[in-house]
């Protein structure tokens, strides 16, 4: 099955401002991606809104097209016993970080901590050690299935699927809200389901820093070729998602789990 059509759907405009116009970035071979079945389609081809500046493939997966990916998981998405120290220091940081701009009442009653797309599960085991009551959400059976053999809450299901009734602390999107056909839709989502002064946390590649550009000039720059990625933010394209969706920007950091790799944390606000 690679009938293109089946699989994804092409943008009828940019995912943020809809705008029909965009420059074409050109089309990227992706057909040595470590997990592909030889089923998807092996080009990207990307764009660039001329309204928004957004960077975004031309087209998303269809449902039959994420089944497809997410038959199989990478080895950095299911918990590895051999890398657990090195897991714990690096997510460690950046879960300080965030406890450090919720209010101190909801410090005191274990936080309540949504990690959507999880995979490895090395922030919700982390935050758990640090007193939060953490949940890992992801669509890879394997990685759900890993996660909780080894003692920890987890769910296979879509975000946008999830209900209203229980309201979270702080929900994190680490390396993958640009996985997500709209962005913009999920940020909305996730006011709903955060509690008044809750926080966001969101990290992925930067395109509008040194790293990238320096990828970029090597011709080595993995995001091109990354075939689970629709989308490609900068700081400031990402803050101004976060402030339309009803969010005030807190903090900035560089990640070190991922080249070019950026971390976001914002407040929800009335």
């Amino acid at each position: 099955m690679n009938d293109e059509s089946v699989l994804k759907i092409r943008y009828d405009g940019c995912p943020l401002c809809a705008h029909a116009e965009n420059h074409d970035l050109g089309c990227f071979d992706c057909s040595q991606y470590p997990i592909d079945t030889g089923t998807l389609p092996r080009q990207l081809r990307w764009l660039q809104c001329v309204q928004c500046g957004h960077v975004y493939t031309d087209s998303y997966y269809t449902g039959a097209g994420l089944q497809e990916l997410f038959r199989h998981a990478h080895t950095n998405q299911v918990m590895d016993a051999a890398n657990a120290d090195q897991m714990r220091m690096l997510w460690a940081e950046t879960v300080e970080r965030t406890l450090r701009f919720l209010p101190e009442s909801s410090l005191s009653n274990e936080p309540l901590w949504l990690d959507v797309g999880c995979g490895s599960g090395g922030l919700v085991a982390v935050a758990a050690e640090f007193g939060c009551r953490s949940i890992g959400l992801d669509l890879r059976e394997a990685t759900v299935r890993s996660l909780r053999d080894w003692g920890y809450a987890a769910d296979q299901i879509d975000f946008l699927q999830l209900n209203n009734d229980q309201l979270f602390d702080i929900i994190s999107f680490a390396d993958v809200l640009e996985h997500m056909a709209f962005p913009m839709i999920v940020l909305k989502k996730a006011y709903d389901l955060l509690n008044l002064n809750g926080l966001v946390l969101v990290s992925c590649p930067n395109y509008d820093c040194f790293s990238w550009r320096a990828m970029d000039k090597l011709n080595a720059n993995p995001y091109w070729v990354e075939m689970e990625h629709h989308h490609n933010f900068s700081r400031a394209l990402l803050n101004k998602m976060l402030a339309v969706s009803g969010f005030k920007p807190c903090a900035y950091a560089v990640s070190r789990r991922y080249k070019a790799g950026m971390e976001i944390i914002a407040r929800r606000i009335d």
